[in-house]
């Protein structure tokens, strides 16, 4: 039911509700396929055998894109280019929709003002490294490459730092006011230029994170504004990923989702983060919530990590601890082949204060410095970058290749 076009999912998602209706008029278990009505007395199996979500590979693969900033992206091509991986499929970036705050003091663009769109067009840092999604288009390579976009619509902050939750004046709930339309438009145009070039757009990526601070209620409202906002600017590159840090309760995950209306899906994959080096727990609600909902799962944050902001990764450093990282996570990724589609590895220097400052400065994920001794960038331990590379050259995953679009569900 997801991932065709506009009008036909909205013919397929109302031929559903009418054949879910008739069920229960008359005391029946049913699932819907194609129109038509399915195998009745597996209604659970037949749902999951004939969902999917928008630009999942056709043969059941599993997409793999890197990023996710100017620099982490053009490094891991060019360890493509060295045959030390496979070519990705695409690459990770963000746009910022934080209006009405300045960069952070310690950002190389302050004293910048975001404006809306931030990182869309040009380069620009606002402390986590350089962003442009627009730019990587332009330069040889990204012909046939999906784009992963990280959409930032949480603040604005207060005068202490603190976040804006559930009041008026949040970015979150101006955009469903319908404040910040001119800027939508903007990005809808230049989405439509795209033509056929596949967008995943996670759209205020880990709600649940305490430090975007984002009240459940403004959140789906905001997530469904933006969807509905796009289409109606006739954009249909577009599949939507709400996205957690990995951690989400149950409920958490049920009070964050936008729930389908009578003119369609607002969700078409789960994703989650995974910055850890155990499988015991991360995911284990998003992927749960994913299966019942009949969505796909994209990894849309991978780095090595090991949660520990004591004990962090560098595969400098510490290349067994990256390897073993490396064969955790890809078993996380074999266990969970049913429902898990895409991933995107995060190939940066996360050490490197003086390009994205933001991993030694911010108190982030209820840790301070996080981030701020891991290095994940595979360019600078070839070893570990080769190792990496043998795990993606695995026929489960699909990387770039020619007509790299037409394996992609539409």
């Amino acid at each position: 039911m997801v991932g065709t076009s506009k009008k036909r999912r909205n013919l397929l998602f109302a031929t559903a509700i009418s054949a879910a209706a008739m069920a229960i008029g008359i005391g029946a278990s049913v699932g819907v396929s194609s129109g038509a009505w399915a195998l009745m007395e597996k209604p659970a199996a037949a749902a999951e055998q004939e969902s999917y979500s928008r630009y999942e590979p056709l043969d059941d693969k599993v997409l793999v894109v890197a990023g996710q900033t100017l620099a982490a992206t053009r490094a891991y091509y060019q360890l493509a280019e060295k045959e030390l991986v496979p070519r990705p499929a695409g690459f990770t970036d963000y746009i910022s929709y934080q209006v009405g705050n300045k960069y952070p003091k310690f950002a190389p663009g302050y004293p910048q003002s975001y404006q809306g769109n931030d990182g869309l067009l040009n380069a620009t840092n606002w402390g986590g490294g350089e962003q442009c999604t627009d730019c990587l288009l332009h330069e040889p390579g990204y012909e046939e490459a999906v784009i992963a976009i990280g959409m930032y619509i949480g603040g604005p902050l207060g005068e202490k730092g603190e976040v804006c939750t559930a009041k008026d004046h949040c970015n979150t709930a101006r955009i469903a006011n319908g404040d910040l339309d001119h800027l939508l438009r903007d990005f809808a145009g230049w989405l439509n230029q795209l033509g056929e070039r596949p967008v995943l757009l996670r759209i205020g990526y880990e709600f649940d994170g305490s430090w975007n601070g984002y009240d459940p209620q403004q959140y789906q409202a905001a997530f469904k504004y933006i969807r509905r906002f796009l289409e109606k600017q006739d954009v249909d590159n577009v599949a939507y990923v709400l996205q957690s840090f990995g951690y989400a309760s149950y409920e958490t995950m049920q009070n964050f989702y936008p729930e389908a209306d009578q003119d369609g899906p607002y969700v078409d994959w789960i994703g989650y983060s995974y910055f850890t080096n155990t499988n015991a727990t991360v995911g284990k609600q998003e992927l749960r919530f994913a299966r019942e909902r009949g969505h796909k799962v994209f990894i849309a944050e991978v780095t090595p990590h090991t949660g520990d902001c004591a004990k962090q990764i560098d595969v400098v450093k510490a290349p067994a601890q990256a390897k073993q990282w490396i064969e955790t996570f890809d078993q996380h990724v074999r266990e969970n082949r049913d429902v898990v589609r895409a991933i995107s590895y995060i190939n940066a220097r996360w050490n490197d204060s003086e390009y994205s400052p933001m991993w030694s400065q911010q108190m982030d994920h209820n840790c301070p410095g996080y981030f701020a001794n891991s290095n994940a960038r595979l360019n600078d331990n070839l070893d570990v970058a080769e190792f990496w590379g043998e795990k993606m050259a695995a026929p489960m995953y699909l990387n770039g290749e020619a007509n790299l679009y037409s394996k992609l569900r539409k």
